[in-house]
């Protein structure tokens, strides 16, 4: 008779996982200095009599019609202030709707065949046109056969516009010593994206406005091979305080402008977030600025 294939592909699973030697760094590509997590390395988030004003860039996106030559996406980023508990009523309009359509272009350059994608945006009002990119900055290229495939061109026109709409916030939202937290991690992933995330950066540091980016989940591992933030939960049970945070590394890539740290915010939450800062900034703060940050 057969063994029953989940009970073998457990037990295989298992011994597999449990016959690895824990190396709590975390495995990176980038230059920058790595920490090793441990207990003594956790430090308390205390609580603070003033807390920092906050804005929140978030966004979404979600394909209406797709095919292998075109596809068909609603967008809507917005932004949200708080103080503490409290949150505050913006100058603008936090919501930022549009429509985009993505076409493919087929070109043969040099005797190879080149797929072009192109871009374009629709806003929903006049005012959130200011909010939108260029649609020049959206176009890419690439030798691949496969057309139109992936959810990274889904989320390119949403992702450009979180960066827009952040620059926007903290031209005329915040004030120095103010936080504006991005979706995410400060790593750029598209075509000149980088150029919109330095925009940001450049306005914010010379207003004193700090970056942050926050991120609900990881697929970053730690040298031995286990989930990154699994393990820092793990690790931080014997812990003595409740609400923490603990350096993981100053670069986790060479498009990651953050320093990063794993942070657990609440007490009774179960979650351990990705939390990065510019990196420029977190090398100027010390302790009681940190923890005010957090």
């Amino acid at each position: 008779m057969i063994e029953d294939p989940v009970k073998s592909m457990i037990a295989e699973l298992g011994a597999h996982l449990s016959q690895k030697e824990h190396s709590d760094i975390v495995l990176n590509n980038g230059k920058g200095k790595q920490f090793l997590i441990a207990p003594s390395e956790f430090v308390e988030i205390k609580p603070i009599d003033s807390p920092r004003k906050i804005a929140f860039v978030d966004g979404g996106d979600g394909p209406l019609e797709e095919s292998p030559n075109f596809l068909i996406t609603i967008n809507r980023v917005y932004f949200s202030l708080f103080q503490g508990k409290k949150r505050i009523k913006p100058k603008a309009n936090p919501r930022v709707q549009f429509f985009s359509s993505v076409t493919s272009n087929i070109q043969t350059i040099n005797g190879k065949k080149t797929v072009s994608y192109d871009t374009k945006l629709f806003p929903h009002t006049t005012e959130d046109k200011k909010y939108l990119p260029t649609e020049s900055d959206l176009t890419s290229n690439t030798e691949s056969t496969t057309v139109l495939q992936g959810a990274r061109l889904n989320s390119l026109g949403r992702r450009f516009a979180e960066w827009q709409l952040a620059i926007h916030v903290v031209e005329s939202e915040l004030e120095k010593g103010d936080m504006i937290v991005m979706d995410g991690s400060l790593q750029t992933n598209f075509k000149n994206e980088l150029k919109y995330a330095n925009k940001l950066y450049n306005l914010a540091t010379s207003k004193g406005v700090i970056v942050c980016g926050l991120a609900k989940t990881s697929r970053l591992i730690t040298e031995s091979g286990h989930p990154l933030l699994a393990r820092v939960a793990e690790i931080a049970e014997d812990v003595p305080f409740g609400k923490w945070y603990v350096k993981i590394a100053e670069e986790v890539s060479g498009d990651d402008r953050g320093f990063m740290l794993a942070v657990k915010f609440h007490e009774k939450s179960r979650y351990v977030f990705r939390f990065e800062i510019l990196r420029e900034q977190f090398a100027e703060m010390n302790h009681d600025e940190l923890n005010s940050v957090l």
